[in-house]
């Protein structure tokens, strides 16, 4: 029997149409893990930028993370849809 997935990551803010400019964090609720994420669109990987702490989105972006942990399996891919008009 296989690993278990990581859970997926959860962006703050929910993702929607904003006015301004957005500061963006994602939580994961393991300990120790690993957060990769893209903010072009693309499919995060192992040689995607590694999650430090909130960044600011100044113009739309589709934001994608997974989650890394030992024990578990690479998570769901979340997605993240930021309109900013």
């Amino acid at each position: 029997m296989g690993m278990t997935a990581a859970p997926a990551p959860q962006f703050t803010p929910a993702p929607s149409t904003y006015a301004t400019p957005l500061t963006v964090s994602i939580q994961d609720r393991l300990q120790n893990a690993v957060i990769y994420v893209t903010v072009d669109g693309s499919m995060p990987s192992l040689s995607s930028p590694i999650y430090h702490g909130p960044f600011t989105i100044t113009q739309s972006a589709t934001v994608k993370a997974v989650v890394l942990v030992n024990g578990y399996s690479t998570s769901p891919v979340a997605v993240a849809n930021y309109t900013l008009q």
